[in-house]
């Protein structure tokens, strides 16, 4: 195997590996695997939403409000073009407007 695809492959296990950290509920392990390779996997003229939104999940999940914020405006930007993205991007969207009411609740920016 070439250096090239041991790299790939290496990448690849680590997405797998984010994604299952999501749906175990270990939020700061996921964002810890798929922050570092954001810029490899997601990229304007190569959008991937599914990425983006596990990532936003990683993020809301382990409390980096900041981090979430950026990857929501940038997961706005683009349209699911599959129901398992449309359904990924629904539950960020959920999550935000989970996220503004909580926030409401508390009275911030009062």
């Amino acid at each position: 195997m070439t250096a090239q695809n041991e790299a790939v492959k290496k990448m690849a296990q680590r997405v797998i590996r984010g994604y299952e950290m999501i749906h175990e509920k270990n939020y700061l392990k996921a964002k810890q695997l798929l922050e570092p390779i954001a810029p490899f996997l997601h990229q304007e003229d190569r959008p991937n939403i599914t990425f983006l939104a596990y990532l936003a999940i990683g993020q809301i999940g382990s409390k980096d409000m900041d981090g979430f914020l950026q990857t929501y405006e940038e997961l706005q930007k683009y349209k699911p073009g599959t129901k398992a993205e449309t359904k990924l991007k629904n539950r960020v969207d959920d999550m935000f407007s989970e996220m503004l009411q909580s926030l409401a609740d508390d009275g911030v920016g009062d």
